[in-house]
């Protein structure tokens, strides 16, 4: 395979903010006077916020007007993503790329302005070409959409790019638009909930080192 275009997810791939999003979840609850779950906090990872507060409305009977409790967990979020810092190995991999002249993207369900104020913040931004994120979809993660609204904006085909998530949502969501995907996870095999197309690797320096024949076919 020719290697052409590198797609990443930002919440857990390139940003390590799962620490900090499963906080903001847990203040959002409290803040409702609810009592969250890893459980319900893993099954939220993938879709856009607007959804993640649908769900927990159904889930909680919140009876506040979704704007407000919308509202309210991105405040939550916007308080604490700035401490999240890049996973090991992201500005290794992205300078490869660059080097390579291998277009990349991030696919997000985070919103446009948050993902690339981090982006700034973690010094990664002149390293991404395009950023996919929530509001520009109509259909979030695990639909194929965002992924194929990435592969037209970085002008590659799904055969020749590559997609890396942290989410059985998100990998479901990179597979459906055609993508090779790496699930970065610790360990093998895939836990049940992944799809079995999706390529297990344990961290960027490996993910690297895969890549990196393929990258000398251009």
């Amino acid at each position: 395979m020719t290697l052409r275009g590198l797609l990443l997810d930002l919440d857990g791939t390139l940003a390590d903010s799962q620490p900090v999003m499963r906080l903001a979840y847990a203040r959002f609850l409290d803040s409702c006077g609810r009592v969250g779950s890893d459980g319900e906090f893993d099954s939220l990872n993938g879709p856009p916020l607007a959804e993640v507060v649908r769900r927990l409305i159904a889930a909680h009977r919140l009876e506040e007007p979704a704007e407000m409790l919308l509202a309210r967990y991105r405040d939550r979020i916007d308080a604490l993503y700035a401490a999240a810092p890049p996973r090991p190995g992201a500005r290794e991999l992205l300078i490869w790329a660059q080097d390579n002249g291998i277009a990349t993207g991030v696919v997000t369900s985070n919103d446009n302005r948050r993902t690339r104020d981090w982006l700034a913040e973690a010094g990664l931004a002149d390293l991404i070409g395009v950023v996919v994120s929530g509001e520009m979809v109509t259909q979030g993660k695990p639909d194929p959409e965002p992924y194929r609204l990435a592969l037209g904006l970085i002008h590659c085909s799904a055969a020749e790019t590559v997609a890396v998530e942290d989410s059985p949502q998100g990998a479901q969501a990179a597979l459906k638009a055609g993508l090779r995907c790496y699930a970065l996870v610790a360990g093998a095999p895939l836990p049940t909930d992944w799809p079995k197309a999706a390529q297990p690797v344990a961290d960027f320096t490996i993910l690297l080192r895969l890549l990196h024949g393929p990258a000398t076919e251009r």
